[in-house]
C-alpha cells in the first residue's frame, strides 16, 4: 500500500525476531465464538511475519482475498473491459455507417460486415457474464460482507475509524497489498451499478473508510485508487443510485460532515500530479467524478456550512490550490472544446458543398468523416467537463468571493473571465454556430450568463474595489465595447434585469479603472528595470527574494507560480511561501520613487495654474514633449 520491496522484507526479517503473534490455538477458539465481532476477528489477523505455520483464521483470511483477486475480481475485470471494448466497436459502426450514407466503398462495406460480426460475438459474451456472475446476488453480497471485513480488519491496524488518522503510516498497514482495496473498491462500483444488488446492505463501513483514506497519501501512496475512492462515492450520489439509503450516508454521519467535502478539495489538488505519464488527461475524469459529488454536497445545508468554513480556515492552503487548479482546467477545457468546434464547422462545410465533396476520392472522405466523428467525442467529453467547472465557479463565488479577490487571484480570474467573454461575446462569436450544439453540450447563451453571474457575483464581495482594475488591467482581452455587447446579448437572451445592470456598473467602473491606470502610468514615467518584476515586467508592490536564485520578484506574482508548480521559476529548485524573504530595502525605494514621480507631477500642475496665458512655463512643455 505504501511501502517499497525492500522495506517490506525489511520489516518481516525485524518482526521475525521479535514476534508478537497470537496463538494458533487463541485463533481457533475465537474463531469457535459465535459472539465474536468483525473487530475481534480482525485482531487475529495482524500476522505477517516469517512463521512456518499460522491460525486457521488467519490463512483463510488471506487465501480468500487471494482468491477472489484471482477468480471473482478477474472476472469482474474482464467484463468491464469487454463492456468498454463493446462500446468501441458499436462507436466505430455508428461512424461507418454515417460514411456509408455519403458514399461507401468495398473496403467499407468489408469493414462494416467485420464490426457487425465482432459485435454479435461480444454481445454474447456480455449475456453469459450477467448470467453467471452479475445475476448471482448471493455471491455478489457473500463478496461484500468479505470485504467488510477486510476493511474493518485494515482500519484497526490504524486505530481505528476516526479521524484524523497517525501521522505515521503503520507498516502493517503499509505492507497490505494494493488489491485488498483496490478489489474492495471495484466490487462495489459493479454493484452499484446492478439494480437492487446493494439493498439490504449496510455501506456505512466502507463510507468511513474512503473518508479516511481517499486524501492520504501518506498511507495509501497510488493515486488512482484513491481516485477510485471517489468513483464509488460518485456511484452512491442519491439520484444516481436508486437507493433512499444513500442520502442519509453522506448526510448523516460525523466522518462524512467533518471531512468529505476537505478531502474531495485535497484530492482534487494532489491529482494534478499522479506520476503517469497520462497524467495530464487522466485528471480530467477524475475531477470530473470529484466535481459531480462537490456539486451534490453544496446543495446539501451541512456540507455546504462545512464548505464555507473550509473556506476561511484553509483561505491561503488547500481551497486557493483547489480554485487555481479549477481555473487552469476551466480555461484550458473551454478554449480546447471551441478550437475543436471550429474544426467541426470546417468539416461540415465541406461536406455541405456536395459537389466538391463527391469529387473526392472514397478514402479521403472516409478519412474526414473518421476525423469529424473523432472530434465529435472529444468535443463532447471536454464541453461537459468545462460546463461543470464554470458551473462551480458560479456558485461557490455567489457565497465565497473572497478568495477571488486575494492578490495572488484576482487578476488571473479577470483574466480569465474577459478571456471568456471574448470568445462568447466577442466579433469572432458567430463562426462558433453548429448544426446540432446541444449534441455536443454546446450551450453558448447559458456559458455567456454563468461568466456574467461570475463577474457579477466577485463584483459584489469586493468591498476595497480592486476588481475594476484587474480586468482593465488585462491587455489581452479587455474591451470595454465587449462589455456593453454583452449587456446587449443578455437582454435579448432573457438574463435577470439586477444582474445585468450590476453588470453594466462593474463595466463602467473597469473603464474608469483603465483611465485612472493610464494617468498613473504617465505620472511614474520611465521606470527603472530593477523595480520591474522580471516576471510580469510590472511595477512591484511588494518585493521578496527567492532564496536559491536571490532574484527579486513581487510577492503576489510568485504566490501565483507557486500555486501550480513548488519551484523556483529561475533556477527550478524547490520553493514554498513560507520561504520568501521580504526585499524592505528595494520596497522603500519603489514607495520612494513614487512619491517622487508624483511630487514632480503636482508641481508641474501647480506650475501650469500660475503660468501666463500664451506663455507656456518650463512645466508645461515638459508635458508636451
Amino acid at each position: 500500500m505504501n511501502a517499497l520491496s525492500e522495506e517490506v522484507a525489511a520489516w518481516i526479517e525485524n518482526q521475525s525476531h521479535n514476534s508478537r503473534l497470537i496463538e494458533s490455538q487463541e485463533a481457533t477458539s475465537s474463531g469457535n465464538n459465535s459472539g465474536a465481532s468483525l473487530l475481534t476477528k480482525g485482531r487475529l489477523l495482524m500476522s505477517c511475519t516469517k512463521k512456518e505455520k499460522y491460525s486457521f483464521i488467519c490463512e483463510s483470511f488471506f487465501m480468500t482475498t487471494r482468491v477472489l483477486n484471482l477468480g471473482l475480481m478477474k472476472a469482474l475485470s474482464d467484463f468491464k473491459h469487454l463492456v468498454q471494448e463493446l462500446a468501441r466497436y458499436e462507436e466505430e459502426l455508428s461512424t461507418c455507417k454515417a460514411m456509408r450514407d455519403q458514399g461507401a466503398s468495398p473496403q467499407l462495406e468489408e469493414d462494416i460486415k467485420r464490426l457487425e460480426k465482432v459485435i454479435e460475438i461480444l454481445s454474447q459474451d456480455k449475456l453469459c457474464y450477467e448470467a453467471q456472475i452479475l445475476r448471482d446476488g448471493a455471491l455478489l453480497q457473500r463478496a461484500l460482507s468479505f470485504y467488510r471485513l477486510v476493511i474493518i480488519w485494515m482500519v484497526d491496524l490504524v486505530g481505528g475509524f476516526k479521524m484524523p488518522l497517525p501521522p505515521k503510516c503503520p507498516m502493517e498497514f503499509a505492507c497490505i497489498p494494493e488489491h485488498f482495496i483496490d478489489d474492495a473498491m471495484d466490487l462495489l462500483i459493479i454493484t452499484s451499478r446492478i439494480p437492487r444488488a446493494l439493498e439490504g446492505f449496510v455501506l456505512d463501513d466502507f463510507l468511513n473508510f474512503i473518508i479516511m483514506f481517499m486524501a492520504s497519501p501518506s498511507y495509501v501512496k497510488n493515486p488512482y485508487l484513491r481516485a477510485k475512492m471517489v468513483e464509488v462515492l460518485n456511484c452512491w450520489i442519491p439520484h444516481r443510485s436508486g437507493l433512499s439509503t444513500t442520502a442519509s450516508l453522506f448526510e448523516g454521519h460525523q466522518l462524512s460532515l467533518e471531512y468529505l467535502v476537505r478531502n474531495l478539495l485535497k484530492l482534487y489538488v494532489d491529482i494534478e500530479f499522479t506520476g503517469s505519464h497520462t497524467q495530464f488527461f487522466d485528471k480530467f475524469t477524475i475531477r470530473h467524478n470529484i466535481a459531480e459529488l462537490l456539486e451534490y454536497l453544496w446543495e446539501v445545508p451541512s456540507h455546504n456550512n462545512a464548505w464555507r468554513q473550509i473556506a476561511r480556515e484553509e483561505e491561503k492552503g488547500v481551497y486557493l490550490n483547489f480554485l487555481n487548479f479549477l481555473i487552469n482546467d476551466s480555461i484550458y477545457l473551454l478554449d480546447e472544446s471551441l478550437n475543436k468546434i471550429l474544426e467541426l464547422k470546417e468539416i461540415e462545410a465541406e461536406m455541405a458543398n456536395t459537389t466538391e465533396w463527391e469529387r473526392r476520392p472514397p478514402q479521403e472522405r472516409e478519412e474526414r468523416m473518421r476525423q469529424f466523428h473523432s472530434r465529435e467525442n472529444i468535443v463532447r467529453f471536454d464541453m461537459k467537463l468545462a460546463n461543470e467547472d464554470v458551473g462551480m465557479l458560479a456558485f461557490t463565488s455567489e457565497q465565497i468571493p473572497t478568495p477571488f479577490l486575494l492578490p495572488e487571484m484576482v487578476e488571473r480570474v479577470a483574466s480569465m473571465l474577459n478571456y471568456f467573454l471574448l470568445q462568447l461575446a466577442g466579433p469572432q462569436r458567430k463562426s462558433l454556430s453548429v448544426k446540432d450544439p446541444e449534441k455536443y453540450e454546446f450551450r453558448p447563451k447559458q456559458l455567456l450568463k454563468q461568466i456574467v453571474k461570475i463577474y457579477v457575483h466577485i463584483s459584489r464581495g469586493d468591498k476595497e474595489n480592486i476588481f475594476p482594475a484587474a480586468i482593465s488591467k488585462d491587455g489581452r482581452s479587455y474591451n470595454e465595447q465587449l462589455f456593453s455587447t454583452a449587456a446587449d446579448i443578455l437582454w435579448k437572451i432573457g438574463e435577470d434585469g439586477k444582474i445585468i445592470q450590476e453588470f453594466v456598473q462593474l463595466a463602467a467602473k473597469a473603464k474608469a479603472a483603465a483611465s485612472e491606470a493610464m494617468d498613473a502610468e504617465a505620472i511614474l514615467g520611465d521606470i527603472p528595470d530593477e523595480f520591474l518584476d522580471p516576471i510580469q515586467y510590472t511595477l512591484m508592490k511588494d518585493p521578496v527574494i527567492l532564496p536559491s536564485s536571490r532574484v527579486s520578484v513581487d510577492r503576489a506574482v510568485i504566490q501565483r507560480h507557486l500555486l501550480s508548480d513548488s519551484t523556483d521559476p529561475f533556477n527550478r529548485s524547490h520553493l514554498t511561501q513560507d520561504m520568501l524573504i521580504p526585499d524592505t530595502e528595494l520596497k522603500l525605494r519603489i514607495e520612494e520613487f513614487i512619491r517622487a514621480q508624483e511630487s514632480r507631477k503636482r508641481s508641474k500642475t501647480s506650475g501650469l495654474q500660475f503660468s501666463k496665458p500664451n506663455e507656456p512655463d518650463d512645466g508645461v512643455a515638459d508635458m508636451v514633449e
